[in-house]
């Protein structure tokens, strides 16, 4: 009976750590802005944060932070709750293209939605994300709405 209860904790405490490895959080390291043809440094107030999770579907992320999803929308979401813009969803995405550069970067280009919501509010847009990854390892983001706006976003990523 103590061989049961030993093989029990240790079956449980791997379990946990298993559990606790699925989810990887990136920090936006420096971001870009293309408007019109031509790549700009751009700034956010506040960090801006992607997180995976393994347990999902490929492809998708979500994002913290206020000022880039706002911007993201161009403020079209009408929210009661303002707070409602500080984190989305990028959910049920379709890989639409994957490349390899000459450095071995693999791009990955998916078309999904990204979902805002939180009690009553809900807003969604069809937005198309290129994750860069090289041996596993998120690099960066590239981000943009299918249609409206004519921005682009691209991020370099570190692990927080």
């Amino acid at each position: 009976m103590k061989n049961y209860y030993a093989l029990f904790l240790l079956l449980f405490f791997v379990s946990v750590n298993y559990a606790q490895q699925t989810t990887q959080t990136l920090v936006v390291d420096k971001a870009w802005l293309n408007e019109s043809e031509e790549w700009s440094d751009f700034k956010y107030s506040g960090q801006i944060v992607f997180s995976t999770n393994a347990n999902e579907e490929e492809g998708s992320l979500r994002i913290g932070n206020y000022d880039f999803l706002y911007d993201f929308c161009n403020g079209k979401a009408k929210f009661a709750n303002k707070a409602t813009y500080s984190a989305a969803q990028f959910a049920h995405p379709r890989k639409v293209s994957v490349t390899t550069d000459k450095q071995g970067v693999m791009n990955s280009t998916y078309e999904g939605t990204l979902i805002f919501q939180s009690d009553k509010d809900y807003y969604s847009v069809i937005a198309f994300v290129t994750i860069l990854e090289k041996n596993g390892n998120i690099l960066g983001v590239k981000m943009r709405p299918k249609e409206g706006s004519k921005k682009e976003y691209a991020f370099s990523l570190k692990n927080s």
